[in-house]
Order: structure tokens, then sequence, then C-alpha cells
């Protein structure tokens, strides 16, 4: 089979579809757990170093700079916080498989408007295309105004 026949052929043509938005699914999901963990990791770390300082202070006999430590980290750990936005991007990415997810169901079951039983094979896997890559779309433009908002040098990576 030739490669129009193959986008001609449906069977094809909606495996293909739902590949690409079971492979979307999985690239949301890993990345929002990744950033869900670095959020929750920095946030203790925030919380138990703040925590900390004042417990030293009490101490007098411990070090001034040993004192100081948790402070100074707990600084740290708020600041990549707030540097790598890692709550928002979990938040995004969660939303955002949760939709593909949403949309693969009706698109699964046909019920939704744009893939009613009365609606033809080819326009329904048509309809499910856009639909999936308007939502992918719609992620990285927010993650693209997230980064215009950010001042030059802070703006991390995205992979």
């Amino acid at each position: 089979m030739n490669q129009l026949d193959e986008y001609r052929d449906l069977t094809s043509r909606r495996k293909k579809a739902i590949d690409r938005c079971a492979q979307q699914i999985e690239w949301y999901e890993a990345h929002g757990s990744r950033e869900s963990f670095f959020y929750r990791f920095f946030q203790t770390c925030a919380i138990v170093f703040g925590g900390l300082t004042p417990i030293l202070i009490l101490w007098s006999d411990v070090p001034k700079p040993l004192q100081a430590l948790p402070a100074a980290l707990a600084a740290i750990a708020a600041g990549l916080v707030g540097i790598f936005q890692w709550q928002q991007n979990w938040v995004r990415f969660a939303s955002t498989a949760e939709a593909l997810k949403s949309e693969l169901i009706r698109f699964e079951t046909r019920t939704s408007p744009a893939y009613r039983p009365e609606v033809t094979d080819d326009v329904a896997i048509d309809n499910f295309v856009q639909a999936v890559e308007a939502l992918v779309l719609r992620e990285t433009s927010g993650w693209h105004t997230q980064l215009l908002k950010q001042p030059a040098n802070t703006i991390p990576n995205k992979d």
C-alpha cells in the first residue's frame, strides 16, 4: 500500500489519529508528573528549611553559619519554584492531558456533535485530529505566553 492509499484508508487514519493522541497524553502525563515532583519537593524543602531556622537560632551553641544555612536553602528552593514555575506547568500539562483523554473517549464512543453517528467516519477522524491538534497548540501557546511574561534571564528550557 503506498502512502496515498494509506491516508485514504480509514482504519489507518483512525489508528494514526488515536496513536498521535495517545502519544500526546503520555507526554503530558510524564512531564506533568515530573513538574509535580519538582514543585512539591522544592516547596517542601522551603517549608522544612524555613522552619528549621528559628529552632537553630534558639540553640545558642550552634554556629551562626549553620543557623543561617537553612534560611538560605529555603530562599533558594522558593526562588527555584518561582523561576521554573513547576506548579503552573504541572497544572497546564495535567489539564491538557485530561482534555486529550476526554476528546479521545468522545471520539471512540462517538458521543459529541463532532463525532455523532450521523457524521461519516472520514469527517469524524478529521474533527478528531483537528481537536487534538488544537488542544496541543493551545497548551503550546500558553507556554509561549508564559515565557514572554518572564524576564529574559529567567526563561527555563522546555524539553
